[in-house]
């Protein structure tokens, strides 16, 4: 099924975790905390922003001690109490109350959202990871659609509170699949990349999360307001799509040629969309846009949070790395929601140029990197691939002799 050594019961813990822990945060941090802080648009920001910056300071706090516990255990533990907390609100009428509860339940989720990533880098080997994480995108992102925005956007406060305990508590369904019985055997060598190697691949990262956080949610807005609604929904369909097939064909990219050419591929496409966006103004280029920027979009995000900080990790290193991929991730979410209102300002044609020369400028680091797959791996996939040619060349031969 998954065209990997990793088990298929590895596997489906390895996406149930992950399409449980993506969509709580969403449905949690944009449903949940809409609802519950109503007053105005500025407060909501404001919140969330400080939601994404606890986060962020739980994660590089909790890097430095969840090596030394049980990973599917920190995963069970923190989601059961992700979701007492979560419940909460329902019994706490007092909007500074509620607040504490969601910041608290943020708290939770992060130290079992590093703790999955962890066990992800135990169960798999640098030359599948790219295959087995495309895979995990491929399906989980269309029922990440359908929760959220379709599901949980049109219900209330008490019901959206409610889905969200079901998602935190979705981890423990994992426990009986006995994912405790999936311990990797790691016949990998120990990776210790320079901290050139480390930046060279952070640059990219943060450039695209930083963008992805202000200047293309602003294109977005500029968009929501140009197409009637049922447009709008069409196009971001487009791009779940579109963001499907991203991760699946950037797995099998990554893991056959290397992750340096899937990175720059999505990146130089995105820019290019970026750009294409501002310079034309109609429904067939915000078609092809919202295609272009789901592709890049999924293998972006599968490639940096999923493959390349494990590529980067040994055992010692591998909570740090991960923190760091997903630090970056909700620190530009809460930065971007604190500049939603200066962001607003920028004209389209001004945010999808700079998107596009900030994008083409985080490619620069990713040519001066290091190839993170082995090279003795690349070598055997091309010599696969010659001697493919060889045989068909030889039946054709055949045939017509």
């Amino acid at each position: 099924m998954t065209g990997v050594r990793l088990a298929k019961r590895g596997f489906l813990v390895t996406m149930i975790l992950y399409f449980t822990f993506l969509t709580w945060y969403y449905v949690f941090s944009l449903s949940v905390l809409r609802r519950v802080v109503s007053s105005s648009v500025e407060t909501y920001l404001t919140a969330h922003a400080s939601l994404n910056f606890i986060i962020t300071i739980t994660l590089l706090l909790n890097s430095f001690f969840i090596h030394r516990f049980s990973k599917i255990r920190m995963i069970y533990e923190f989601s059961i109490a992700t979701s007492i907390v979560t419940i909460l609100l329902l019994f706490t009428p007092n909007t500074v109350l509620r607040l504490i509860i969601i910041f608290l339940a943020g708290v939770f989720f992060s130290i079992g959202h590093l703790a999955f990533f962890t066990y992800f880098w135990a169960l798999t080997v640098t030359e599948e990871r790219g295959r087995v994480a495309g895979l995990i995108g491929f399906f989980t992102l269309p029922f990440f659609y359908f929760v959220h925005p379709l599901i949980a956007e049109t219900l209330n406060l008490s019901e959206v509170v409610m889905l969200s305990v079901i998602l935190s508590l979705g981890p423990l369904v994992v426990k009986l699949l006995r994912p405790e019985m999936l311990a990797a055997k790691k016949d990998e060598r120990g990776n210790y990349p320079e901290k050139r190697t480390v930046l060279l691949y952070l640059i990219p990262w943060v450039l695209f999360s930083s963008i992805n956080a202000t200047l293309s949610r602003n294109i977005s807005l500029h968009i929501l307001q140009q197409v009637p609604s049922s447009f709008y929904l069409f196009v971001t369909f487009l791009q779940v799509i579109a963001a499907t097939f991203g991760a699946f064909g950037g797995g099998i990219i990554a893991d056959f040629f290397g992750r340096r050419l899937s990175l720059v591929f999505s990146l130089t496409l995105y820019g290019i969309a970026s750009a294409l966006v501002g310079l034309v103004e109609n429904y067939e280029m915000f078609c092809f846009v919202y295609i272009a920027n789901g592709l890049s979009w999924g293998i972006l995000l599968t490639l940096f949070l999923l493959v390349v900080w494990g590529d980067l990790a040994n055992e010692e290193s591998c909570a740090r790395n991960y923190s760091i991929g997903l630090i970056v991730q909700y620190l530009a979410l809460g930065v971007g929601s604190l500049l939603t209102n200066q962001i607003s300002q920028i004209s389209l044609i001004v945010s999808s140029l700079a998107s596009c020369i900030l994008i083409f400028l985080s490619n620069i680091p990713l040519i001066l990197a290091p190839e993170l797959l082995p090279s003795d791996f690349r070598e055997k996939i091309k010599f696969k691939l010659y001697m493919n040619v060889v045989r068909k060349i030889g039946k054709l031969s055949q045939n017509h002799g």
